[in-house]
């Protein structure tokens, strides 16, 4: 089988998503990284990360995925022997734990149920009743993605925990430009997210947002052993707009455009796009029979959704064949494995790219349970040369 020849599948996973034609063409671009061209390049992509992060402070670009922007945060802000305290709700909110611990911090885990994510009155009373005296650092992830969950009460939750002193450190990996998310407004001192997700923009770079100058002095008592990962020597190559190290230039050109055509709808325009998609979505396979995994609304995050497999369905079949019909969706990940499907519902999904999800994912189901008798049938059994199927096998 030769997938090289073979249509892509439509990207609903959470990350990377799919990107808009312009942006892909802006790729072909590459400059000298330390060039009058690339110096208007890089203030031209930290504006527009600025504007969706809603921050005035400085942003960095990372050449890394968004556990490379984790893990400098972490890093650069986090002292051994620091008590951070972290809200665990999914999968990457472990993670987070594990980057700190290899810092030596001193982490206090506030442990949620599965499809539980935290919120202000709980979490408060819960570290109250603790009689926690020193947070040194709240760390927390605002959207995880396995289950689907999100932090709802950051805002109230970030206000809050200054009456300790502590930086307030967010992982918004999988939320930016897809949700509402304010640095500035809300307290944030470090903010990290990546290009792959509601960015609509290529995967491997991904940015930091430091706020506030509490951050930056923390940052500097602090020595750890990366270079590449130093926020002090990003913060000395970026008054002269460059990055320490040679980035990714033409993706910085992709990036570029992918924030023009953000600001061009408007970011609140580009978020209610989100949310009301979303909206779509859970609905409509909601009224097909499918049971939401995240049952809580207010919990429920806007750019993952998780559905439980149907009834006596083998998850891994059924994911390979809707991926035979085109449409890429996840598994769970860690105890949400084999339980619950994921669909990243990030970025540039057009109406089309929409349908085209549902009626992959109807026709797997009704085809399984026999609903609509042979409608469906006739569209996955029919023959098609093997070097054009997606089809695994």
């Amino acid at each position: 089988m030769d997938l090289d020849l073979a249509t892509d599948p439509l990207l609903t996973v959470p990350g990377p998503s799919q990107i808009p034609p312009r942006v892909m063409r802006a790729l072909m671009r590459v400059v000298d990284h330390r060039s009058p061209h690339f110096h208007k390049l890089y203030n031209d992509v930290i504006e527009g990360l600025r504007y969706v992060f809603r921050t005035s402070g400085d942003v960095y670009p990372i050449t890394a995925s968004g556990t490379g922007a984790v893990e400098t945060m972490v890093l650069n802000f986090v002292k051994p022997r620091d008590t951070v305290l972290v809200p665990v709700f999914g999968s990457f909110s472990r993670r987070l734990v594990n980057h700190l611990r290899r810092v030596g911090a001193e982490v206090i885990e506030i442990n949620y149920d599965l499809g539980v994510a935290p919120t202000y009155d709980d979490l408060r009373a819960r570290v109250e009743s603790m009689g926690i005296k020193q947070i040194d650092v709240l760390a927390t992830v605002y959207n995880d993605t396995s289950p689907g969950l999100v932090f709802r009460d950051l805002p109230k939750v970030a206000k809050w925990i200054r009456s300790y002193g502590a930086l307030v450190l967010v992982d918004n990996v999988s939320a930016l430009g897809g949700d509402y998310f304010e640095v500035e407004p809300w307290d944030i001192d470090v903010a990290v997210s990546s290009s792959q997700k509601c960015l609509a923009a290529p995967p491997v770079m991904s940015f930091i947002a430091v706020a506030s100058s509490e951050a930056y002095r923390k940052a500097e008592s602090i020595s750890h052993s990366s270079i590449y990962f130093d926020i002090n020597l990003m913060r000395k190559f970026g008054e002269k707009m460059e990055t320490p190290f040679t980035p990714a230039v033409n993706y910085l050109f992709a990036i570029r455009e992918a924030l023009g055509i953000i600001r061009e709808v408007g970011l609140d325009n580009w978020i209610k796009w989100h949310i009301e998609r979303g909206k779509a979505i859970l609905n409509a396979l909601t009224k097909a029979g499918l049971e939401p995994f995240v049952r809580n609304d207010y919990y429920r995050s806007t750019t993952v959704l998780s559905f439980r497999y149907p009834p006596d369905t083998n998850p891994d079949k059924f994911r390979k064949t809707v991926y035979k019909l085109g449409v890429s969706i996840s598994d769970g990940m860690d105890e949400v494995k084999g339980k619950a499907f994921r669909i990243g519902n990030m970025g540039y999904l057009t109406r089309k790219d929409t349908l085209t999800l549902i009626s992959a994912i109807l026709a797997v189901m009704y085809n399984a349970s026999n609903n609509i008798g042979d409608v469906f049938k006739e569209v996955l059994s029919y023959w098609e040369p093997q070097q054009l199927s997606v089809d695994e096998g």
